[in-house]
């Protein structure tokens, strides 16, 4: 009998969500889209039953254009980030008994077996609850940026290509292609929002690891991508630059040991002499020069309340944009220690960011 159950089981399609979040471009001109509905091609529905969610991070709406029709639309004219686009994907995944989602960003190359591989590693992976995401192997612009771990819990070090099986140490990816057990999303609580953008994944895939869940490496899968840190002055504001620098360092002052600390602080001085040989970037320069006095000169304490100060008020102030409240997030004081002119809150820090980056680590691979 039991045996019977899981041969039906086997055979069952996979319920698979997905969320692709694009900002300033029409659903049709993502490359994250063009290659997954191609993908869908590949694909019956008696193996896999797919939903997907498109949300439109767009600042103040657009014109869609056309949308397939297999495409449910959400507009998000705020501009709220990254963090609500995927829990209220979760949301509707939880609701509607989808058992995996997949997160998407607008700048992504999924191979054209892509859902085809993730269908058989979820059947193969249906009784292993332990396993809280498959990720694939991501490349921007010939780097290997994702999956990786720390090194002595400090230094980043990516695992080679097709590598695949689930390692025992904690292991970390990029948003885009990952594809996440709901169950195991839902038990750590889904995105946190106090990191609506920067951090997002290293933050999720940390609080999985510490949840006991662990990470199977689908190497065989190599999806490309476009990050805005590879090319600063081309895809990233200042603002955005800034408040990343921020998100970075609470992250690390909050999760990670004073090795890891330190050597986020050797990364940043790298930075800033790279920067000086390319003009484009002078203005990431001097706001690298900036942070890393800040680094240096405030306690680690001071630093951890006053981001999560100015956090919680980027965040309440994305909800009052949300409901209608507010147009434009005001203005906040700079924090202690910092010599940034103004730090602003979300409804005006992610005006112009990407709709998927989520890249603070980057740097390694500049």
């Amino acid at each position: 009998m039991q045996e019977s159950m899981i041969n039906r089981s086997s055979q069952a399609a996979v319920r698979l969500f997905a969320v692709v979040v694009i900002y300033k471009l029409r659903p049709l001109e993502s490359s994250t889209l063009q290659t997954l509905l191609d993908a869908v091609g590949q694909i019956s529905p008696a193996e896999l039953e797919l939903g997907i969610l498109l949300w439109d991070n767009t600042p103040g709406g657009q014109d869609p254009g056309e949308v397939p029709a297999c495409v449910r639309y959400e507009a998000a004219p705020e501009n709220p980030g990254l963090a609500r686009a995927y829990n209220q994907a979760l949301e509707t995944a939880s609701a509607e008994g989808y058992d995996w989602l997949l997160t998407l960003d607008q700048d992504s190359g999924l191979p054209t077996n892509f859902l085809v591989r993730i269908a058989q590693l979820a059947r193969q992976l249906e009784f292993r609850p332990e396993i809280g995401a498959i990720v694939p192997q991501v490349t921007g612009d010939g780097h290997n940026i994702s999956p990786f771990y720390f090194a002595l819990g400090a230094v980043p070090r990516w695992f080679r290509y097709g590598v695949a099986g689930i390692p025992e140490r904690a292991t970390y990816a990029v948003n885009s292609a990952a594809t996440l057990r709901v169950n195991a999303l839902r038990s750590v609580g889904g995105y946190d929002p106090m990191f609506p953008l920067d951090v997002s994944d290293i933050n999720l895939f940390h609080r999985l690891h510490r949840s006991g869940k662990r990470i199977f490496l689908a190497g065989d899968l190599l999806v490309s991508h476009d990050f805005s840190l590879l090319k600063k002055h081309g895809r990233m504001s200042t603002e955005r630059y800034r408040a990343m620098l921020l998100d970075e360092c609470a992250f690390w002052d909050m999760n990670m040991s004073p090795l890891a600390r330190l050597e986020r602080m050797i990364r940043l001085a790298g930075r800033i002499c790279k920067d000086l040989l390319i003009p484009e970037n002078r203005a990431f320069q001097r706001l690298t020069l900036t942070e890393l006095k800040r680094r240096l000169l405030t306690p680690r304490h001071q630093r951890i309340v006053e981001w999560t100060n100015w956090a919680t008020e980027r965040r309440m102030s994305s909800a009052e944009v949300s409901v209608g409240q507010i147009s434009l997030a005001p203005e906040t004081p700079p924090l202690r220690g910092s010599s940034l002119e103004t730090v602003k809150r979300s409804g005006e820090l992610e005006t112009e960011s990407t709709a998927g980056d989520s890249a603070s680590y980057l740097a390694e691979v500049e």
